[in-house]
């Protein structure tokens, strides 16, 4: 056999056996690593969609908190009751802090406002101050609700002079005698609203069916 038989034939054995390594290694090979890339893009999609919906669920988590937040600062205030010891603390609190002398408090009974969702507490104040301390207490009274305090109303202001030779005098600032009617409010349960908004609904439903009837 020549040389030249031989190359041949060698040359033949090693296209043949490239071959043979072709379809038995490297094309099963090839399909694997396709297939772990598949997988790879699959996982990566599903791993975006996890930090999607986590970020979705930790910003549902935050708002959470900031209205869990809020509803406190609701609940400070307009309470669901009336909460009178806590509010007359708060009352003297801006009293000591304005200068001017309790004479009396006396809160009433909490009553219907005529607005769905709140009811009245009339507070009746007695006290006697400078004309700057009352504007201060006035001022401070209605600002409490950005403390958050209690929401606070003056209704009704009369003011009268204090017997004082001193201030008549002009040597000191005349004292006053005030007497104040202040409002608080108190939050509405929410079952008794809408069951207020449905009685009223049936009220107006029954009124019109009656008209028909006639």
């Amino acid at each position: 056999m020549s040389n030249k038989v031989r190359l041949l034939l060698v040359g033949l054995a090693v296209v043949v056996i490239a071959v043979l390594a072709w379809f038995f290694l490297l094309d099963p090979l090839r399909g694997d690593i396709a297939t772990a890339e598949d997988q790879i893009e699959e996982e990566q999609a599903r791993l975006s969609q996890a930090q999607t919906r986590l970020a979705q669920a930790e910003a549902t988590r935050e708002e959470g908190r900031r209205n869990q937040a809020r509803l406190l600062e609701l609940a400070k205030i307009m309470p669901a009751s009336d909460e009178v010891p806590s509010l007359l603390l708060q009352i003297q609190d801006l009293a000591d802090q304005s200068g001017i002398d309790f004479i009396a408090i006396t809160p009433g009974d909490s009553q219907e406002s005529g607005v769905v969702g709140y009811k009245i507490l009339p507070l009746e104040l007695e006290f006697r101050g400078t004309f700057f301390d009352v504007s201060d207490f006035v001022y401070r009274a209605e600002q409490m609700v950005a403390g958050p305090g209690r929401l606070l109303a003056v209704k009704d202001l009369q003011l009268g002079l204090a017997d004082s030779g001193d201030a008549l005098a002009g040597k000191v600032s005349p004292k006053l005698t005030v007497s104040m009617t202040m409002y608080a409010f108190v939050a509405e349960p929410t079952a008794k609203a809408a069951g207020t908004t449905q009685s009223a609904q049936t009220t107006g439903s029954n009124a019109t069916t009656s008209t028909t009837n006639k």
